[in-house]
């Protein structure tokens, strides 16, 4: 099924559409309510969105344009899903009594480990908008670093120090509020470089990923007794930021409607909600899905991180999933495709009952990231950027693993030169260039009463 067709039988019965969509997003976020610390949480944010995902099979099931087994199917993974991420219990900060890092040697650490980030940053998008040009103005953003000879890594570079760099500037924009010192130019600098990037990624949810990270600025403040000024700062900030991400995304919705009229930008709005479930109305309408190899299971979820590290070549990797799909419908593919759920993905690799499994240990992978590594990571210690990356990242695996796999194969590749630079960058500075006044993150931030 096409998207012309999809939208066509949504048109022909729109009220059973809507009415299947609000009771899905409903039952999605009744079941996960406890998982969720913050409506700027990234699981609430996957959640919704997979809600709308979800009402597809739900609503071509409801007018029989699927197979009941199809249906069954995705139940089965995300029943599965659900299971696995609440056997772990939400973090009760009430209990929680975080106490953060005092010395000052990680503070330290933490300062050289932003600069290093920041400028490595700063040097490797300048270079790759010199090498590959701006990525909006690309035919293809997922094609942006895929010319080979060492391209590619470049993306790996800039997205891990993005997050980084993004992460220890919101510390310090927080720590002077709580002290009352001034920005720095040097830090005015670094967030417009920041999100310039974001504006010129082309991609939607930039933004949102500026959230996502004050979100968990704002969470490991949460189990501590200091930082509340600090705290209400970042809640004005992402408050601030999220309402320009809805006039952002309303605007744009605007102009792809074309002469911005109500009707057009409701429609072109509903269009946006609808494809969240793309691969479902590809799969299942015309059974893609038993078309589809289950061969290469292992190097599809984990080749792209072998490939990364040329433990495999790059030719050996299966196509990927939503590109085979979009192929399958369309005939033909360029970097096109929609993002193979783990619905969708564990059945084509693994079978029913081994999709079932992978949907479980997905969820209780995720659950476990969100709910018990936090308990491990002290407030100002040098590994909470690092917990903070894969934490955003994990919640991918709901809509492709792949990303997620991706971002895992990034910190291995880039984390450990940052740390090593940062480490060295702080042991051969003198420790009175890193002063509170000009680089300290969290000095009285992080002291418990």
């Amino acid at each position: 099924m096409t998207y012309l067709e999809y939208f066509a039988s949504v048109g022909e019965a729109p009220g059973t559409y809507f009415l299947i969509m609000i009771v899905t997003i409903a039952c999605y976020i009744f079941i996960l309510r406890k998982q969720f610390y913050s409506i700027f949480d990234p699981l609430f944010y996957a959640t919704v969105f997979g809600a709308f995902a979800a009402t597809c099979p739900v609503f071509l099931w409801w007018r029989g344009l699927i197979d009941t087994r199809y249906f069954i199917q995705f139940l089965c993974t995300e029943c599965a899903f659900f299971i696995g991420l609440l056997l772990f219990k939400p973090i009760n900060f009430n209990k929680l009594n975080i106490r953060a890092v005092e010395g000052g040697g990680q503070r330290r650490f933490l300062n050289a480990l932003y600069m290093v980030s920041a400028t490595t940053f700063i040097l490797t998008q300048a270079v790759s908008y010199a090498t590959l040009g701006i990525p909006f103005l690309s035919d293809s953003r997922l094609s942006y670093y895929a010319a080979g000879g060492g391209i590619g890594a470049l993306g790996h570079i800039i997205g891990v120090t993005w997050s980084f760099s993004g992460y220890l500037l919101i510390y310090r924009l927080a720590r002077n509020t709580e002290t009352g010192q001034r920005i720095h130019l040097s830090d005015i600098f670094v967030g417009v470089a920041l999100l310039t990037s974001v504006a010129l990624s082309g991609s939607r949810s930039g933004l949102i990923q500026v959230i996502f990270l004050i979100f968990y600025s704002r969470f490991m403040l949460k189990g501590r007794r200091s930082g509340a000024i600090a705290e209400k700062f970042l809640g004005r900030l992402q408050k601030t930021i999220m309402i320009a991400a809805v006039v952002g995304a309303i605007l744009i919705v605007s102009v792809k409607a074309g002469g911005g009229t109500i009707d057009g930008s409701i429609f072109v709005l509903l269009q946006r909600l609808a494809v969240n479930g793309d691969v479902f109305f590809m799969a299942y309408p015309t059974h893609i899905i038993d078309t589809l190899s289950p061969r290469g299971a292992f190097l599809a979820l984990f080749g792209s991180v072998l490939a990364m590290f040329r433990l495999v070549p790059p030719a050996s990797l299966p196509e990927p999933l939503g590109f085979q799909i979009f192929r399958a419908v369309y005939g033909s593919v360029d970097f096109v495709g929609p993002n193979p759920r783990h619905n969708v993905f564990g059945v084509v690799y693994l079978g029913v009952f081994g999709a079932t499994l992978y949907s479980l240990m997905l969820g209780m992978m995720v659950g476990f990231v969100r709910n018990r590594i936090p308990r491990f990571v002290r407030s100002g210690s040098a590994i909470e950027p690092l917990y903070v990356f894969l934490a955003i990242s994990c919640v991918a695996a709901l809509t492709d693993i792949g990303v997620l796999m991706m971002d895992i194969g990034s910190v291995i590749l880039v984390a450990p030169f940052l740390y090593a630079a940062a480490a060295i960058l702080s042991l051969a500075v003198p420790p009175s260039l890193f002063t509170l006044r000009h680089l300290s993150l969290q000095s009285t931030l992080s002291k418990d009463s």
